[in-house]
């Protein structure tokens, strides 16, 4: 019988366990560039830094510190205030605050540009250039760091809460608990950034291209995949110099254990003049990240709507889509959670478990499916099942995204008390018995959000889709996607519409689905 004491111990179990996990992330990516690169040297590619290459990396850089430094100062008191308020409506606000998850940033840039041309406004204002294409990004960033937040926050036990309060009141409280979840908004700040390194739809819709706009053009105009591969690469190399520090730093500060009996959640606080300070910034970021984009979007709507022709797209869409983010939801949950239980509370491990999470995060779409081509390739055809279809492109968003069920994961493991573990070994309670009655319960809720919020980022993924869909498969954002150049605005536009309603019931329903279990939790 196993002891549940291996969970709190140090072995040799948990590097194996992170180094294949990591490499397993990374095959598709190690195929690719052993695949792409191994073909001889270009003509570009001998001085691929001398064709624009190393400015484009600046302004990337540029974008990502910009979306960065954004989404935290937002989403930090955005997600704080409802984990410890009673909010008016915040389910909803918290819903409609992630529904732009679900939709492509290009769709969300092609909003703004939109909105801009529609008040007669210059390219270079606060929607176009540097600015609009910040505005894009933090479409995604601000709701990943708001849910991140909110999600650290309900971590918070009461016994915690009524400690801070007696030290020093509200404020008190309100001060320890961002300290408390501050690493996380980092974290969570940091992904949606390096987003933004991979993403060449906003830059090149907003004229600010940067890196991912060259990766694109090496890969679709100049078919030089080799070139593509060493940018990606050279990419993944400065994402790891900036990103080893940062993991360093914030490894040891994601979560500290609770005391045995610490297990009840605070209670929401029913002081209005906080509340409302909450409300207030939810209904922003709402405003800022939705409904601008959303009115350059329906403009069109305006000559008539084609429900009709809408309706079949979505239709035929509909079974693809849902397959490709319950894949990609699950698994990469899955993966991540995994990893995070090898890294424990092992300092080391954590550093390299999120060194490695943010170095992979940073790989453009592109090459990991490129990756998957060549495997499908030389794979015999018995496993055509396995790597053509849906259930490839869902596995490799999956691998992609698998970062953000890591660093979830480590908080939701962090917080765990080690005396739990101390106690099951002493009742003689197996491993196996542990892990259902006990950490699976602990850490639920937590990978129930994280399925959304990955399922939400793969569904809204084009690229991959692009490359990996069979002929007459692919999900709704990808054929919104293939339609733009040559379909009328106002099918564009309703498409989106039907996209976005559909989300909003999505999210209505898991977060029934979550309030019923956490009612049920003692």
């Amino acid at each position: 019988m196993i002891s549940p004491l291996i969970l709190e111990r140090p072995g040799r179990w948990r590097g194996v366990g992170i180094a294949a996990g990591l490499l397993l992330a990374a095959a598709p990516v190690i195929v690719a560039a052993l695949a792409l690169s191994g073909g001889g040297e270009s003509a570009q590619s001998s001085g691929f830094l001398d064709t624009g290459f190393g400015p484009a990396v600046l302004r990337s850089l540029k974008v990502a510190a910009g979306v960065w430094f954004v989404a935290v100062l937002v989403g930090l008191p955005a997600g704080l205030f409802p984990a410890l308020y009673s909010i008016p409506l915040r389910r909803t606000l918290l819903g409609l605050v992630a529904l732009p998850l679900l939709v492509p940033s290009f769709l969300w840039a092609v909003g703004l540009s939109m909105l801009r041309m529609a008040l007669g406004l210059p390219a270079d204002n606060i929607l176009g250039g540097f600015s609009g294409t910040v505005l894009a990004f933090s479409a995604t960033a601000v709701p990943l760091v708001t849910l991140a937040t909110y999600v650290a926050g309900r971590r918070i036990t009461q016994g915690e809460a009524d400690a801070a309060r007696l030290a020093g009141g509200e404020r008190h409280l309100i001060f320890c608990v961002a300290r408390s979840v501050f690493p996380m908004a980092v974290v969570a700040g940091l992904l949606g950034s390096i987003l933004t390194l991979s993403d060449p739809g906003p830059g090149q819709i907003l004229r600010f291209g940067g890196a991912a706009s060259h990766i694109l053009v090496s890969f679709a105009a100049q078919y030089d995949f080799a070139l593509a591969t060493r940018q990606s690469l050279s990419l993944a190399v400065i994402v790891l110099v900036l990103a080893v520090p940062a993991a360093i730093w914030l490894s040891p500060r994601m979560a500290s254990g609770l005391l045995a009996r610490q297990t009840k959640s605070v209670a929401l606080s029913e002081r209005s003049t906080l509340a409302w300070i909450g409300l207030v910034l939810l209904a922003g970021i709402i405003g800022m990240t939705s409904v601008l984009p959303l009115a350059g979007l329906l403009q069109p709507l305006g000559n008539g709507v084609p429900v009709v022709r809408a309706l079949v797209t979505v239709g035929r869409t509909l079974g693809d889509t849902v397959l490709l983010a319950s894949i990609a939801g699950v698994v990469g949950t899955g993966l991540g959670f995994s990893l995070a239980l090898c890294a424990g509370r092992r300092r080391r491990w954590q550093i390299v478990l999120l060194g490695g999470a943010l170095v992979l995060f940073a790989l453009p779409p592109a090459l990991s499916s490129l990756g998957a081509i060549h495997l499908a390739a030389i794979a015999p055809p018995t496993l055509d099942s396995l790597t053509r279809g849906q259930f490839t492109v869902g596995t490799i968003e999956a691998l992609r995204l698998f970062p953000l069920g890591a660093v979830l994961a480590m908080r939701a493991f962090g917080t765990g008390s080690p005396d739990w573990t101390a106690a099951a070994a002493v009742h003689g309670v197996p491993l196996g018995k542990y892990f259902l009655r006990v950490l699976v319960p602990w850490v639920l809720p937590t990978a129930g959000i994280t399925v959304v919020l990955i399922a939400l980022l793969a569904t809204a993924d084009v690229t991959t889709a692009l490359l990996l869909s069979p002929p007459g498969g692919g999900s709704l954002p990808l054929a919104i996607f293939t339609i733009m150049a040559n379909a009328p605005e106002a099918l564009v536009g309703a498409l989106c519409l039907l996209y976005v309603g559909g989300a909003g019931i999505l999210l209505a329903g898991v977060s029934g689905i979550l309030r019923r279990q956490e009612r049920k939790r003692p």
